[in-house]
């Protein structure tokens, strides 16, 4: 199988709206590389940060920013985002420029998007990932979601390929997310950095992470350090900026670091009891990948992150509460009686079959 593989060049853009797509995208780049391809990045802010921290040898462009702006409370997001659409048009046409022109003249032979719309050319096969096919919609817009959903899926079928990061069978977590009798796609299995350490001690009874876009980040981390100065467990509050420092400062039993790379993020969630941090997809899938039990706080008005949050609470997987009704000693106490991600093997055997299979 090996010798079929031919040596490509391959372009890998990725959206910058937290680091979830970037984190969720490094098992795919590794294969590549292990496969002797050369990879190009392409991203902005946060995310094309994160990327070149992993991957500092690996060529890289930044791609327009979208720029998103949260709003500074707890509602209000959908009004925000719609506001600001043709601010994300602009940006989906800029990029589907630039990434025309890298592909010419870097003579790209693969385009890989990973939620970024514009992403694609007319030259070469370009494949999407994304795990929401479906938009969820919060119920006083439910009757938008029609429309929403036909636009997206416009978008979506400028892509040879769509590949959904996520099982077909009982290990699905996407659930109505990646459903479609429209789209046709690949189920590719969960992407995790993450990796099984065995003989790992616990050192931390917490482990905080704080992760999106600002301002919602910057709440979260507020609302969650306030809280763990009267927690009595040992705690680790890591505070998801990538370009800060992976010093970790620890005063009496709080903890806290701006950013960890992968590996020793992986080596903080395998030594700690229990978990908590937003319900990004990414995250939920590197939980599933340890096998680990988590406290879920969705980012206020991230529809997507509250459907998955609550399918988890459903399944008694995972306990979550809204934000702004937070505490921390309360949801403790409810952990016991969810079960996390113990019970299953989430190791996925499809990806490298899939990636070969594109190389050929």
């Amino acid at each position: 199988m090996e010798e079929n593989i031919r040596q490509k060049k391959l372009l890998v853009c990725v959206l910058n709206w937290g680091i979830g797509h970037a984190a969720r995208v490094i098992p795919i780049i590794r294969l590549l590389l292990k496969h002797g391809q050369t990879v190009y990045l392409a991203s902005d802010g946060d995310a094309l940060a994160f990327l070149r921290r992993e991957f500092p040898d690996l060529e890289y462009c930044e791609l327009p920013p979208y720029n998103p702006v949260y709003p500074k409370g707890n509602s209000g997001m959908m009004s925000k985002i719609f506001f600001q659409l043709p601010k994300f048009s602009s940006a989906i046409r800029q990029e589907h420029i630039l990434v025309e022109r890298i592909v010419k003249e870097k003579r790209i032979d693969i385009v890989i998007s990973d939620n970024r719309y514009g992403c694609y050319s007319n030259r070469v096969r370009s494949i999407l990932i994304t795990h929401q096919v479906n938009i969820q919609m919060p119920n006083f817009y439910g009757f938008l979601e029609p429309f929403v959903n036909y636009y997206n899926w416009r978008q979506i079928k400028r892509f040879f390929r769509v590949w959904v990061p996520d099982f077909r069978d009982d290990r699905n977590l996407t659930g109505n997310l990646s459903s479609s009798n429209t789209v046709g796609r690949r189920y590719i299995g969960q992407l995790s950095r993450m990796e099984n350490l065995p003989n790992i001690e616990q050192k931390y009874d917490l482990l905080v992470l704080v992760s999106g876009p600002e301002p919602q980040r910057s709440n979260f981390e507020n609302i969650m350090r306030s809280q763990l100065y009267n927690f009595h467990g040992s705690s680790l509050l890591v505070k998801g900026k990538p370009t800060g420092s992976s010093e970790i400062k620890t005063v009496g039993r709080l903890s806290e670091v701006d950013f960890l790379d992968s590996h020793e993020l992986n080596v903080a969630i395998e030594q700690s009891a229990m978990v908590v941090c937003r319900s990004g997809y990414s995250t939920i899938m590197d939980l599933a990948k340890l096998g680990k039990s988590a406290i879920l706080v969705p980012t206020p008005g991230q529809t997507e992150q509250v459907y998955l949050a609550k399918t988890l609470f459903k399944k008694g997987i995972c306990y979550f509460k809204d934000q702004a009704d937070f505490k921390l000693t309360k949801a403790m106490a409810k952990t016991q009686l969810y079960a996390g991600f113990k019970s299953m093997n989430f190791e996925n055997e499809i990806l490298e079959e899939v990636i070969i299979k594109i190389l050929k």
